[in-house]
């Protein structure tokens, strides 16, 4: 008996230490969707220039960005 308490015991610390990983992500993952906002929200008048790269730039940050928050 002491030896599956022991095991449990293990197990709840493993899941505690999980939990708190995905909280951490959680938190980063919302930090870095913060930033690509501030980032998005600089670039767009730069969209207004009619560049190629920057419109390759902005599709990219796009695509990156609903990644990202397709995750919280």
């Amino acid at each position: 008996m002491k030896r599956k308490s022991a095991r449990i015991a293990e197990l709840e610390a493993q899941v505690a230490e999980l939990m708190e990983s995905v909280e951490e992500n959680r938190r980063l993952n919302e930090r870095l969707a913060d930033v690509l906002d501030v980032i998005t929200e600089l670039l767009v008048p730069v969209a207004g220039r009619d560049d190629p790269r920057v419109d390759a730039a902005l599709e990219k940050l796009e695509k990156s960005k609903k990644r990202v928050t397709r995750k919280r």
